[in-house]
């Protein structure tokens, strides 16, 4: 299973998702900051933006330990490795 694969993929939809918050705030801006409902949607997009934050910690963390597992992993397949070249000469 490609673990990094599927991380990359789920922080390139983040990434998509803040473009489109990005944009959202722009048009908030130029518009003014009139209406209660204006001011709701941008209530909710900074909410969304610090849980897309918390995730992306998530993720980091997540990523740092697939590695460490994949390079463990490599580590023994050499030691593996090592051992049969040894039992073959």
């Amino acid at each position: 299973m490609d673990h990094l694969g599927i991380l990359r993929d789920k922080i390139g939809r983040l990434r998509e998702e803040i473009a489109d918050i990005q944009k959202s705030n722009e048009q908030f801006r130029r518009d003014g900051w009139n209406g209660a409902e204006a001011q709701v949607g941008h209530g909710q997009r900074n909410e969304r933006l610090q849980a897309i934050q918390q995730e992306l910690v998530r993720l980091a963390d997540l990523s740092r330990k697939v590695v460490s597992t994949e390079q463990m992993r490599e580590k023994h397949r050499t030691r593996l490795h090592l051992i049969e070249q040894k039992r073959a000469s």
